[in-house]
Parts: C-alpha cells; structure tokens; sequence
C-alpha cells in the first residue's frame, strides 16, 4: 500500500481511537457515584471543577500564548456573582446561574480589552493586579461579607425531579452535566476557524496580522471565552462548599491553575483535564500520607515537567504512537 493511501487510514485509525477513548471515559464518569464511597465522589466532582478552571486557562496560555497571574478572579466572580444574585438580591437559581455566566463573560471581555492592549509581560501584571483590586474589594465590602466571605449559597432545586442536589451523588452527576456541555461547546470553538486564528497569533502574531486578521478581536475573544469557563468553574465550586471567599482570587488560585496545564500538557485540550485530576489527586493522597506534601508534590511536579516536557497528555500521545506502531507492523 502507497503512503498517501496509508495516511488517511492511519489518521482515521487515529480519529475513533480518541472517538472510542472519550465514550469510554464519559461512561466511567457516569458511573462514578454507583461505584465509588462519599470521599471519592467528592473528589471526583472537585477534579470536574478545577478542569474547567485548566481549560479556560488554557484558552490563553496553550491556544493564544498569554499567561494570566490573576485567573483565580473568574473563581471568585462565579462564586459572588451566583451568592450576590440569590442570597443578597433574592434571584431564584435558575435565574442566577445564567446570569453569572454572563457577567463573567462580560466582564472577561472588559478585562481582556483593558489588558491585552500592552506587552506580553504587561498582561501577566496587569491580570494579577486586576485579581488582587477585586480581592481587595471584596475583602472590604460588609454587604459581601468581607474576609468571611458569604454562607448560604444554593443548589438547584431538583426536587421536581424527586432528587435532592445536596446528595454527594447528585451533585456529581450536576457538576458533570456542566463539565461535558462546556468540555464539548469549548472543544468545538478550539477547532473552529477561531481556535485556528489563536494558534497563529500564538505561533507568529505579526503574520497573522499582515494575512488580514484583528488579532486584538480575537484575543479579546478568547480572553472573555477563558473568563466564561472559569466563571463556571467558579460558581461550581461555591456550590460545592456553600460559600464564596476572597481567597478563591488570590494569586496561588492563579499560580495552582497554571501548574495543571502545565502538568498536563499545554497546547493540548485534554491536557489541563489531565492535569487537574494528577493534582487534585496527587494533593490529596499525599496529604494523607504526610503533613509536608507540598515538598513531594514539588518534586512530583518537577519529574513531570522535566521527564515529560509535553505533559501528562504528550506521554499518552507517544503510547498511542508506539501501540499504532506495533498494530501496523
């Protein structure tokens, strides 16, 4: 058989391989809560959580090569947004929750446009001192608490479907809903023309500027996609723990999201999902074990990074490789 035959068949081989592998991994993920204990359907629902908030990092840092140092402010706009809405204004959540999705996209555009005005560098500050400004707001307004942050934030009332969304298992099964619409929808929008324009403004901005391309439109775009994603992520994970709290916008919540793409692999989009779950996990189980985790999970990170310069998800890929290989021959 000719290579150009061969390269179709190997590239579709390779298409229902990652077809097979998602289904595969969605039918795991539904059964989580019928086969795992509390514990470890909480933390199956806090891995969901943080890979959203990997994901919308990652349509800056691995899509349009922008590091943001104060992410962790969509966290705390996703949880203050929906607590703002339903505790303080009265919104019933069906209500609130869309609405705070909105606000996080709005305000991600306005951020955006404030920020990517300037300088690579500039925007790392600049993204930081935005962070810290709303951190700083919130910590001092009474309405919201201030350093105590606000108690009392609702889930869906799903009794109309005879559940109770304070269930472990429901909440799971609630929390995933939320992770495969935006996983799939921001999938999409990564491989459309759109996700195509960041990858060149990453790869070689000025180029793309001089085929035609508003680039400042597009990482707009991207910013205000990115924002949307972690406000999801934000919003989930007060719902999670019941309460919103400055510290979900410090710089470490910023610093720990960058280190699950990193872990799991930039300019991949399974990567930050992968990521995510290796620190989530990882954290966890090594809290157990020791109370200094954070120096062996420091040198676990340091062995990814270094033995694994693509991630989590380029060491998969090169196993897929090598199995394709072994298939073929």
């Amino acid at each position: 058989m000719s290579k150009q035959k061969l390269i179709p068949i190997i590239k579709c081989t390779s298409r229902n391989r990652v077809i097979h592998l998602t289904v595969i991994a969605v039918g795991l993920m539904t059964l989580v809560p019928f086969v795992l204990n509390d514990y470890q359907i909480s933390l199956g629902t806090e891995v969901m959580i943080f890979a959203l908030y990997a994901l919308g990092i990652n349509v800056l840092l691995g899509y349009t090569g922008y590091v943001s140092l104060g992410h962790a402010m969509f966290l705390g706009i996703g949880g203050y947004g929906l607590a703002i809405l339903s505790v303080l204004w009265g919104w019933p959540v069906w209500a609130a929750v869309p609405a705070t999705f909105l606000i996080g996209a709005i305000l991600g555009g306005v951020i955006g446009f404030a920020c990517l005005r300037v300088g690579k560098i500039q925007f790392l500050v600049l993204t930081l001192a935005f962070s810290q400004m709303l951190s700083g707001a919130f910590t001092k307004l009474k309405a919201t608490g201030g350093t105590d942050g606000m108690a009392g934030i609702p889930r869906p009332d799903l009794a109309w479907l005879g559940v109770d969304s304070w269930n472990n298992d429901i909440f799971y099964l609630y929390v995933l809903t939320f992770f495969l619409v935006v996983t799939f929808t921001l999938y999409r929008v990564l491989h459309s023309p759109f996700g195509s324009v960041l990858v060149g403004i990453r790869e070689n901005e000025r180029r793309m500027v001089a085929l035609g391309y508003r680039t400042g439109r597009y990482k707009i775009g991207a910013f205000a996609i990115s924002g949307f994603v972690a406000t999801v992520a934000g919003l989930l994970l007060a719902q999670r723990t019941g309460f919103a709290t400055p510290d979900y916008m410090s710089w470490s919540y910023s610093g720990e999201g960058i280190l699950m793409v990193i872990i799991g692999g930039m300019q991949s989009f399974s990567g930050p999902i992968l990521g995510a779950g290796f620190y989530v996990l990882a954290k966890a189980g090594l809290a157990d074990i020791t109370d200094e985790y954070i120096v062996v999970f420091g040198l676990l990170f340091m062995i990814v990074v270094a033995g694994f310069r693509t991630g989590l998800s380029g060491l998969i890929k090169v196993i897929l490789t090598w199995r394709t290989r072994n298939e073929r021959t």
